[in-house]
């Protein structure tokens, strides 16, 4: 769950307040969102990513980190466990489990996909599929192609 903040939702409101029409189902779950006592940013960001990827725009800096982070925490409740790290940096890392395969406690885990925030967000909204990310993705490890069964996160 992402619980909204005041530099994230600034910058949301910022950028959706500058789209056309195409934002406007946006525009009004991310109104309600913010009506929710305990409400949760995570849809809303996806989306927002996935039209940013469609309009072939960039997201605020503070939204981009904001939608990596929540897309992280999103693998890590739907994958609890250790075997493999996903690494999106300067913005975020989680580690997932995918049944069997070594469980990782300390030290350099020895399944590793990093990924840029771009490409991370492109696997998220599932405008990418993970083998065409590869190119642009390090990946180590015996069990780091198991990453490709969580993507993407959300249809959106």
């Amino acid at each position: 769950m992402f619980a909204p903040n005041p530099r994230v939702v600034s910058g949301l409101d910022d950028w959706l307040g500058s789209r056309t029409d195409s934002a406007d189902a946006l525009r009004e779950e991310f109104a309600r969102v913010r009506q929710e006592r305990r409400g949760d940013l995570t849809p809303v960001l996806l989306r927002a990513a996935a039209l940013a990827i469609d309009l072939g725009d960039d997201l605020p800096a503070v939204v981009q980190a904001a939608a990596v982070r929540a897309g992280c925490a999103a693998l890590g409740a739907r994958f609890p466990g250790h075997t493999v790290e996903v690494r999106v940096p300067p913005y975020a890392a989680v580690q997932l489990g995918f049944g069997a395969g070594p469980r990782h406690t300390r030290g350099t885990p020895p399944n590793v996909v990093e990924l840029t925030p771009a490409a991370f967000l492109r696997l998220a909204t599932g405008r990418a599929a993970f083998e065409s990310e590869r190119a642009t993705a390090t990946v180590s490890g015996a069990q780091a192609a198991q990453v490709a069964a969580a993507f993407p996160l959300a249809s959106v």
